[in-house]
């Protein structure tokens, strides 16, 4: 009946069934190998094909061998019409059929249509939001189960989709890519992950945007997930991206509290002293900004009773609350908060001035990024109010003078 039709086209179901038939017929191989190859060929491009069908088409490999059902196969999967405007998850599919197919042929039989799947989603334009959560469940049962196979093309291939999409990605989504980048670094198989890591920087920063939904993540049970997500955009991002995030985390004192409490729960002082300085000392809460209104936002109303405003620094002030050291440890990179605060072009002479104040001795320290004394690192932004306020507390850091090369002093003499 099906070598009787030039166009038969078949659903998942009637397809997966005539292919049992033929595995379990008594015609000879030849004969049953045409006739699959034409099943094959009928499936219809508008249904995807499932774990069960992927399993039958194993079956028939098995029993009637790879070489004469390659061709179909190859054109199933590359079926152009069926590929298009497909999730993440149905091309995980695809590549979970080549490593099966792979293992239980005991050959190459699948290697090659794991690079069709790959090429496959490496190239299809971003047209659904992915369903992450399966997306990377699936990923991760496949990297257990195949541990034996060389996945790298697989992860990288994955977390390029993620980054092409993620002008369509939720928070929840982003939460999900945090989950798998720790966990492909847990199994140590992957190598550092620096560009993808790269990426996710610039991703969740951009992400942020609902004060809402990151409080609420915060709160819930997956707040150990965005605190690392804020690990790895501390570490991986760009000072573009810790602005986006610092203004993100501002933009309420509600939002705001949680964040610090959670960072110190789940992390401790180290990631807040760093969010502290890549982040928030260069903003203040009293933003000249006239389409943020922040100071509704942190403003303490009681009933009848005048309404409290907050100072500018009222954020630096609440980590100094819980990390008092804060403003006298240095960083990975030998740097105090005053260093941070006082090279920010956007700092304000507030916040500066607050951060000078608890930790007064750094006024005398040089910045080891760039020999700079936080005076001169205030005056080269441009903040000449922070900076004669910073000199004035060490005035002995001008008083020898400019040094001047003994070269120029020569030639300037004799001149």
């Amino acid at each position: 009946v099906v070598g009787s039709k030039r166009m038969s086209k078949f659903d998942v179901k009637s397809c997966q069934s005539l292919l049992q038939l033929l595995i379990k017929s008594r015609k000879n191989i030849a004969s049953r190998i045409h006739i699959v190859n034409k099943i094959i060929a009928g499936l219809s491009s508008y249904v995807e094909p499932d774990e069960l069908l992927y399993d039958t088409i194993i079956d028939a490999v098995e029993k009637l061998g790879h070489e004469g059902l390659s061709n179909n196969i190859e054109g199933m999967l590359n079926d152009t019409k069926r590929n298009t405007g497909k999730d993440i998850c149905f091309f995980l599919k695809m590549m979970e059929f080549a490593l099966k197919l792979n293992k239980r042929t005991a050959g190459e039989a699948g290697l090659n249509y794991l690079e069709i799947a790959i090429n496959n989603l490496s190239r299809k334009p971003i047209t659904l939001r992915p369903d992450s959560t399966t997306a990377v469940s699936s990923i991760l049962d496949m990297i257990s189960t195949y541990n034996d196979n060389d996945l790298s093309n697989v992860v990288q291939a994955c977390l390029n989709f993620f980054h092409r999409s993620a002008t369509q990605q939720s928070l929840d989504t982003l939460m999900c890519r945090t989950y798998l980048l720790k966990q492909l670094l847990v199994t140590n198989k992957f190598g550092s992950l620096e560009q993808s890591l790269v990426e996710f920087a610039a991703d969740f920063a951009r992400g942020c945007y609902s004060c809402l939904r990151s409080k609420e993540i915060l709160e819930g049970e997956r707040k150990g997930v965005f605190i690392q997500a804020t690990d790895f955009l501390v570490d991986f991002g760009t000072q573009n991206e810790w602005d986006k995030f610092g203004k993100h985390i501002i933009q309420s004192m509600n939002l705001f509290s949680v964040f610090i409490d959670a960072v110190i729960g789940v992390s401790g002082e180290r990631l807040l002293r760093d969010v502290l300085n890549k982040c928030l000392l260069q903003y203040s809460i009293v933003d000249p900004d006239p389409r943020r209104i922040l100071i509704p936002n942190w403003t303490v109303r009681k009933p009848n009773e005048p309404d409290i405003l907050p100072t500018p620094s009222l954020h630096f002030q609440m980590v100094l609350e819980l990390i008092p050291s804060v403003v006298q440890t240095k960083d990975k990179d030998e740097r105090l908060p005053l260093h941070y605060a006082a090279a920010s072009p956007t700092a304000s002479y507030d916040v500066i001035m607050e951060v000078f104040k608890a930790y007064k001795q750094a006024a005398s320290i040089r910045d080891p990024t760039t020999g700079l004394f936080p005076f001169q690192l205030a005056a080269s932004n441009g903040n000449v109010e922070a900076a004669h306020g910073l000199l004035l507390a060490n005035p002995n850091l001008v008083s020898s003078g400019i040094y001047i090369h003994d070269r120029k002093r020569k030639r300037s003499s004799s001149a």
